[in-house]
């Protein structure tokens, strides 16, 4: 049980710090998006429903809420833990972009392009393609540590990641519950986004 909550936080920790660093070498003045820009700025925790959290996570508390601008873009970290609250723990997490529209170069790169590419990025080899309402394509892998799960998709210039880690018992969640639990979280935000 201990390893699984170690597991479980350091995961957590790692992401809250890494976009925390992202958000300090952003600097200087934000930038700001194109006039076809879907999204001008990320959704905050809020565009994630309470049922959704409920169902893939009961008992869990907000933990992480970060938000601002970002190279090329605005983003928000949104974590959500039901350490010390349920029988099997596990943390939830849901990592916005709004990417805008590079004018930087000779020829403008669309915020959409922009997302598509970072997904790519994003994405490692061994991931698994998903079907998500309104024929939006995600991936979904396990790469990480047992009982983990991440999936990411992008809709117009948002670029949207879903990352679960959970305990069993006394080890981490299967694999496979994993990876259905960050689909089931990615199938219903695509339908309130």
């Amino acid at each position: 049980m201990v390893r699984g909550a170690v597991i479980v936080c350091g995961a957590a920790l790692v992401s809250a710090a890494a976009i925390g660093g992202g958000l300090v070498l952003a600097g200087g003045d934000p930038d700001v998006p194109g006039a076809d820009d879907v999204h001008t700025t990320a959704p905050d925790c809020a565009a994630v429903p309470a049922s959704v959290v409920d169902e893939a996570l009961p008992d869990a508390v907000p933990e992480t809420i970060e938000s601002g601008p970002q190279p090329g873009g605005d983003t928000a970290l949104c974590a959500w833990t039901s350490l010390g609250t349920a029988e099997d723990p596990g943390v939830l997490r849901v990592e916005f972009s709004a990417l805008f529209t590079d004018t930087s170069g000779e020829v403008p790169v669309a915020g959409t392009e922009h997302a598509e590419r970072a997904l790519t990025a994003l994405v490692p080899r061994t991931s698994d393609g998903v079907r998500l309402p309104s024929d939006v394509e995600g991936h979904v892998w396990t790469d990480g540590a047992q009982g983990t799960a991440d999936l990411a998709f992008y809709t117009d210039n948002l670029l949207v990641r879903v990352a679960y880690s959970g305990v069993s018992g006394d080890g981490p969640a299967d694999r496979e519950d994993a990876r259905e639990l960050t689909v089931r979280v990615a199938e219903q935000l695509v339908e309130v986004l």
